[in-house]
């Protein structure tokens, strides 16, 4: 996927979508799979730069993965300053859609708003259609529960635990990309190594717990098991995510992996002591594995 950021740019022949798309949940989904099915024209994502601190279920890198997937081949990345505040409508229309982007076809959520303060709609691209000569698609919000399905929602959801409905929700199981670290080896201590991820500025995560999940390495999947929180049993650290990864072996600090959250298993706690602590860690992996291969 061909990744475009700043003012400077110009591609041709767009089937585009635009939006926030934190979450890319099932609701963005019906935009992106609209676009794609524009066969002669090259799907592009369109989305403002969030700023690093932003709280996001996605950072831009596993957005990034979720998009490519999804044959999405372009993402513009415009940034949100001052300048591009003040476009009008009108102006965001010409020198962004049509002038830059050459914008054939556009689809956008029912409730879209864009330009300055907001003051374009889904009626004013309406409006100019014609003018400018892109065909326009708009799409009602998707409910679930008789409740429309926003990142909003979903945020709510994570912060309750929710994970069941939050996965059903964002069309995939919410997962966490990130690079491994090194930490403190207190897993090889016990025979069950441990790959550590410092989670990104912003990034929203799950409550703290201990959850079942499946690890890609390098075109690989394992199954593991997650805990997310601070290490209360061997002292307070700044929350993380540690990952045993079952039947493993080898260096991987330095690379890339993708943990995906299944199942929660149990709130984190703090042990007496580190006999206990693995003693738990092992019937954690015994019932993972279960949920994992049932």
């Amino acid at each position: 996927m061909k990744k475009i950021t700043g003012l400077d740019f110009a591609i041709q022949n767009s089937s585009v979508s635009l939006g926030k798309f934190d979450g890319i949940h099932m609701g963005h989904r019906a935009l992106l799979s609209e676009i794609t099915e524009q066969k002669k024209l090259t799907p592009t994502v369109f989305t403002f730069a969030m700023e690093e601190e932003t709280p996001k279920i996605y950072t831009q890198r596993e957005k990034d993965l979720i998009l490519e997937g999804l044959g999405i081949e372009r993402e513009v990345i415009f940034p949100f300053h001052q300048e591009t505040k003040n476009m009008t409508p009108e102006e965001f229309i010409d020198m962004v859609l049509v002038r830059r982007m050459d914008a054939k076809h556009i689809c956008v959520g029912a409730d879209f708003r864009f330009g300055k303060n907001r003051k374009g709609d889904v009626a004013t691209l309406e409006r100019y259609r014609e003018r400018y000569g892109y065909t326009l698609e708009i799409v009602d919000k998707l409910k679930y529960e008789n409740e429309i399905i926003s990142s909003t929602r979903i945020r709510r959801l994570m912060e309750q635990g929710e994970l069941a409905t939050v996965n059903r929700l964002l069309g995939s199981p919410y997962f966490v990309a990130g690079t491994v670290q090194h930490g403190e080896q207190l897993g090889r201590t016990m025979h069950m190594p441990t790959a550590n991820l410092v989670p990104a500025a912003g990034k929203i995560l799950l409550p703290f717990g201990v959850y079942a999940t499946t690890v890609s390495l390098e075109g690989k999947t394992y199954y593991g098991v997650t805990n997310i929180g601070a290490k209360p049993t061997v002292g307070n650290f700044k929350a993380g995510i540690e990952t045993y990864i079952m039947d493993f072996q080898g260096e991987i600090y330095g690379k890339e992996i993708i943990i995906v959250f299944h199942e929660f298993l149990r709130k984190e706690q703090k042990f007496n002591d580190i006999g206990a602590l693995k003693r738990q860690m092992e019937a954690d992996k015994e019932r993972a594995y279960r949920i994992l291969t049932s």
